[in-house]
């Protein structure tokens, strides 16, 4: 049990774990940003020195392992069709499947990254080391999948089912999908396409289908993020011009952050574009987990997340639903145990400008402390 309490440094009060949370980059890595990355699945090293009147009095180093021992990694393909190692790598990876030690079929958690694209390898791994087969699906920010988020075939992710299905080691009947912000957005979107997802936990989520940023250079339209048999799926336009000219005075004036919040709330206004949007998650076939910050700065996901229990309690959802909502957290809710000092980052669409995350440091440690652990609790029981 902890019970020492620290009175200075980079935390106060009792946290166990508050050494690895607490800790800040020496430096802004990229065009200024300061979000603590992890990339891989190596693991994270960490030093430790105990000092006693300015003498070092002992030391350590610490490691910690994404990777079970004996985890099998298998890379998913993409060339003409998705295909499994052994197909042809020449036009790129878009998918990393860890599968557990231990006898099979496992179940499958398949892990969508956010609005930064890519890979979520790290969680993808960190969720294996409980029994989890998990695949790792990027849809857009490397090559040769689109570079940004807009048009994104919902129709590419049965592919993937599709491959999944021929590997012996996985239970097919047990699949679940996990995402974070954009990414949950889509596991739901998903889930109401493809029976074969049978639960989904989303991770500060949105209850509709937003359009992508900007505008098509020939037509002047919004820009979908989905489609659906070459269709774009319903989604709400967002009030961009008008949110960057709110955004001037306090931006580049008062040289505050920007809060997206602000302009996803906007968007909500607009009623008749919001009901055509609204993800029929009534219509997903399993239990579903909603994750939110109270304080998001980066899109209203708790009161999203209302809005997608209001639809569920109004179609009678027969599947169990739960949620948890941390009031103090922001938008970065993820494993354990990472640093959560970074409270904002930058984007190169608006100039390098800054934008905030929300929440606070110690809210957010908790939160994912406790999230993870529900969550985890939930893919168990569940599938």
């Amino acid at each position: 049990m902890a019970v020492q309490e620290s009175t200075g440094g980079t935390y106060r009060g009792i946290s166990p774990m508050g050494l690895f949370w607490s800790m800040h980059l020496e430096d802004p890595h990229g065009k200024g940003n300061t979000l603590f990355t992890k990339n891989g699945v190596l693991p994270n090293g960490v030093s430790l020195e105990v000092e006693c009147d300015g003498q070092v009095s002992a030391s350590a180093e610490l490691e910690r392992n994404f990777l079970a021992l004996g985890t099998e990694l298998r890379d998913l393909n993409i060339g003409d069709n998705l295909t499994s190692n052994g197909g042809s790598r020449e036009a790129g990876r878009v998918g990393c499947l860890f599968i557990p030690p231990g006898h099979g079929p496992h179940p499958v958690v398949i892990v969508l990254s956010g609005s930064g694209g890519g890979f979520d390898l790290d969680k993808a791994a960190a969720l294996s080391r409980h029994g989890f087969a998990t695949l790792a699906l990027a849809y857009f920010g490397i090559p040769p999948l689109p570079a940004w988020l807009h048009r994104i075939p919902l129709d590419y992710f049965e592919a993937a089912l599709v491959w999944l299905a021929s590997l012996p080691e996985l239970d097919l009947e047990r699949i679940a999908a996990l995402g974070v912000s954009r990414g949950s957005e889509l596991a739901l979107l998903l889930a109401t396409k493809f029976p074969q997802i049978r639960s989904v936990v989303a991770f500060a989520p949105s209850s509709v289908a937003w359009a992508a940023g900007g505008r098509d250079k020939s037509s002047g339209e919004a820009i979908p993020c989905w489609t659906w048999r070459g269709e774009p799926v319903p989604f709400a336009p967002l009030p961009l011009r008008s949110f960057m000219f709110r955004s001037v005075v306090p931006v580049a004036v008062a040289r505050r952050p920007v809060m997206f919040r602000n302009l996803f709330r906007a968007g909500l206004r607009n009623r008749e574009a919001i009901a055509q949007a609204a993800i029929p998650v009534e219509q997903i076939g399993g239990p579903i987990m909603l994750i939110s910050g109270g304080d998001d700065h980066v899109w209203p996901a708790a009161e999203m997340c209302e809005a997608i229990l209001a639809r569920l309690t109004n179609h009678r959802f027969p599947h169990a639903v739960e949620y948890r909502n941390y009031p103090h957290a922001g938008h970065m809710l993820r494993y354990p145990y990472l640093p959560t000092t970074s409270r904002q980052s930058r984007n190169r669409h608006l100039r390098n400008a800054r934008f905030s995350f929300g929440g606070a440091a110690s809210a957010d440690a908790d939160a994912n402390a406790d999230s993870w652990r529900r969550a985890i609790a939930f893919l168990h029981k569940h599938l």
